[in-house]
């Protein structure tokens, strides 16, 4: 039986804090345990799959807030910065600004598809009380399906605990270096058994708020930016017997932006009398029956997921008077997954399953003069474009995935997805680019389906050391085009885009040294990238549009190390890198000037840097007879550019620079008590550009956060 004080030990580990000299100094080798391949618990270590996992631990002494702090330390893994709680995720560089998410992403077994469209995007969840993030890289088609192309991200939560009630709460406080804002963080987390080894709850709530740092000179105001965000989640688990368990969960979490962070490059400030409100409000549900027999393992899961947007964009540099467009985006899902994963006796395994899933997505966008006094929409608003579009998408999918056990160190794996997309939409449509609406565009309807495959040969030449050859495939759906003009500079306005699909060639190594000491992990790849989706400007280089064009190769080398010396007690060394080549292999179709998309054969991906790397240096030690630590992290953001290619207007080159970041913390019984601070050299670098069309007109960037200086103070009981 474990006694009181260990558990609290191991649940200060499991809420993301550190707890301990001896729990940290077993960190960094121990068996990390993951469920990816949907096949129950394994170590990261024994499965042939190129997958990192982040513990709780690791995020707390890295003060990791979101996706973007997260990417620093994968191999492989970024982010592009949208404003508060709006993120791009990339995955081995497998980047465009059009079209569905190519990251698939899932809250336990909850799918969560990013908006589609010219405006992708995903929510960025906050990292609080979760047991782990895991990281897969490469096409992931067969098992997660569409939206997989570049690789998964699975954010895995704390389940309640059946056998006693367990608590935290967590205080945080920043004040930023240049205008000496202050951000403020209260998290907190109950954990109460109903019915003893039957049937218990985990509720968790979060609350940050935010000053703002950017100055709009021509309206008179300063921190205009202010964010707050607010949620939480509610789990229950109940155990139906001895072979089956009920979980369920409801999470919630809403973002408001008073003003988006968009700013001159190396300013805090942006001319115009437009502020930039943004809303990102996401609600999810789910079930999940697992059901244990003899010869394997039953799941069934269904979720549904809604999440509501508005954006604001500042359209004054095309119409008479300063004016914005405000498009609200909803987006529900429904999606519902049976499984069978075996345990036979014998060498042959198998996972099948079946998959279904409809989503319904509407968009308004309306165009209005605003306020110049406030840079709002006044309450009697003139209004000067209106652009209305509703999708409705199925997908139904089966998919299995099969291995076979040699020998004792050969393995061979086949997998299979078969699906069945529909998708129809309607957009009103306007002859002008900002003219009334003068009716209904016809329906698109469409239909489609197609199969994927997933081979692998995987060979352990010790206990130690585990290498594989794999072939997978991942693929994105397609969709309408609701840009509501009927030509763009001349052309027709497709009425959609078809889906697009990576192939994927992969070796990979994970290995363990010197006893336990080191740990180096890599892989090496090659991807080809079909049928790409291309968002194109019409003639007023105002409204994108999305076509596919071209084709592209993506090499590269991932590599991560955890290094713990036995010569350092306490000491623990994690590195990761990645390089990369990312190029256009055939030309984009040369179509109309202003075309800031087009590219050539030999240009490399947008929003890709062929190198980053980030190391983490950890020591633990006593203080006073009270366990410390310190830890410093680091990470390098290679160049990137905001086009194809260097020859265009609208080139713009960001990256290279370092980030760095530090924290001094102590335990005091249930109590730990941190000093951090962020950025320490208060870097100023864009790490996402607006490229304004129109010659005159400043281009604005989203730059790195200023240095954060805080303290954190975390109790457990």
């Amino acid at each position: 039986m474990i006694d009181t004080g260990c558990k609290k030990h191991l649940l200060a580990l499991a809420l993301g804090g550190l707890a301990g000299t001896q729990a940290l100094a077993q960190v960094a080798l121990e068996e990390v345990v993951v469920t990816a391949s949907k096949r129950g618990a394994s170590s990261v270590q024994d499965i042939p799959t190129n997958i990192s996992a982040i513990g709780g631990a690791l995020l707390q002494q890295t003060h990791a807030m979101g996706i973007q702090d997260m990417a620093r330390f994968i191999p492989g893994l970024s982010a592009v910065n949208n404003g508060p709680g709006n993120e791009q995720i990339i995955i081995r560089g497998l980047a465009s600004s059009a079209g569905a998410a190519q990251v698939g992403t899932y809250f336990d077994e909850i799918p969560a598809t990013g908006n589609g469209g010219t405006n992708v995007s995903q929510t960025d969840l906050q990292l609080y009380d979760l047991e782990r993030v895991e990281v897969l890289r490469g096409p992931q088609g067969t098992l997660y399906g569409a939206g997989s192309q570049g690789g998964t991200l699975r954010y895995i939560t704390n389940k309640p605990v059946l056998t006693e009630v367990e608590g935290a709460i967590q205080a945080d406080m920043g004040t930023r270096s240049r205008d000496g804002g202050e951000s403020y963080a209260v998290n907190g987390m109950l954990n109460m058994p109903v019915l003893d080894d039957r049937l218990g709850f985990r509720a968790v709530g979060f609350y940050r708020d935010s000053d703002g740092y950017v100055d709009l000179p021509d309206l008179g105001e300063s921190g205009t930016d202010t964010e707050e965000t607010y949620g939480g989640r509610l789990l229950g688990t109940l155990l139906l017997g001895d072979r089956t368990t009920l979980n369920a969960s409801v999470w919630y979490q809403n973002t408001e932006v008073d003003d988006q962070p968009l700013v001159n490059e190396y300013e805090d400030s942006r001319p115009g009398q437009v502020k930039l409100p943004f809303q990102d409000e996401l609600k999810m549900y789910n079930l999940t029956l697992d059901h244990s027999l003899a010869f394997g393992d039953i799941t069934a899961t269904a979720s549904y997921y809604d999440r509501d947007t508005f954006f604001v964009f500042d359209v004054s540099q095309f119409v008479p008077a300063p004016g914005s467009v405000n498009q609200n985006r909803a987006n529900e899902q429904l999606s519902a997954e049976l499984r069978f994963a075996s345990n036979f006796d014998g060498p042959l395994q198998m996972i099948v399953g079946a998959f279904y899933q409809e989503r319904d997505t509407s968009s308004t966008s309306i165009g209005y003069f605003v306020d110049t006094d406030t840079g709002l929409v006044p309450s009697s608003p003139t209004s000067f474009f209106d652009n209305r579009a509703e999708t409705e998408f199925s997908n139904e999918a089966l998919f299995g995935e099969f291995t076979y056990q040699v020998t004792d160190k050969l393995e061979l794996l086949a997998g299979v997805r078969a699906f069945r997309i529909d998708t129809w939409s309607q957009a009103n449509e306007v002859e002008t680019p900002f003219g009334e609406p003068v009716g209904l565009k016809e329906p698109l309807d469409s239909e489609g389906d197609d199969v994927i495959y997933k081979f692998q040969a995987s060979y352990r030449f010790t206990d130690d050391i585990l290498t594989y050859l794999v072939y997978s495939e991942g693929f994105r759906e397609g969709d309408a085009n609701v840009i509501n003009l009927k030509t763009a500079g001349g052309a027709p306005v497709p009425g959609g885009y078809a889906p697009d699909f990576v192939d994927n060639i992969e070796f990979g190594w994970k290995s363990d040294w010197l006893d336990g000491q080191l740990r180096l992990n890599g892989a090496v790849y090659a991807m080809q990238w079909q049928d790409i989706q291309v968002a194109l400007l019409d003639q007023t280089q105002a409204f994108e549009y999305i076509i596919n064009a071209g084709e592209a190769e993506l090499l590269g080398v991932e590599l991560e190390s955890v290094i713990r010396p036995r010569a350092l007690p306490g000491f623990t060394v994690r590195l990761n890198a990645n390089y990369s080549e990312q190029e256009l292999t055939e030309d984009t179709p040369g179509y109309t000037a202003g075309d800031m998309t087009a590219g050539r054969d030999g240009d490399r991906l947008p929003d890709t840097s062929p190198f980053s790397a980030g190391v983490v240096l950890e020591q633990q030690f006593d203080l006073g007879g009270y366990d410390a630590y310190a830890s410093v992290d680091a990470s390098y953001v290679g160049t990137a550019l905001t086009t194809f290619s260097k020859r265009s207007a609208d080139a713009r080159e960001y990256g290279d620079y370092v980030l760095a970041g530090a924290r001094l913390g102590m335990y005091l019984d249930n109590w730990e008590a941190a000093l951090y601070v962020t950025n320490i050299a208060d870097v100023r670098e864009p790490v996402n550009w607006e490229v304004e069309a129109r010659e005159g007109i400043p281009d604005r960037i989203y730059s790195t956060q200023p240095r954060t200086v805080g303290v954190s103070v975390n109790y457990t009981f």
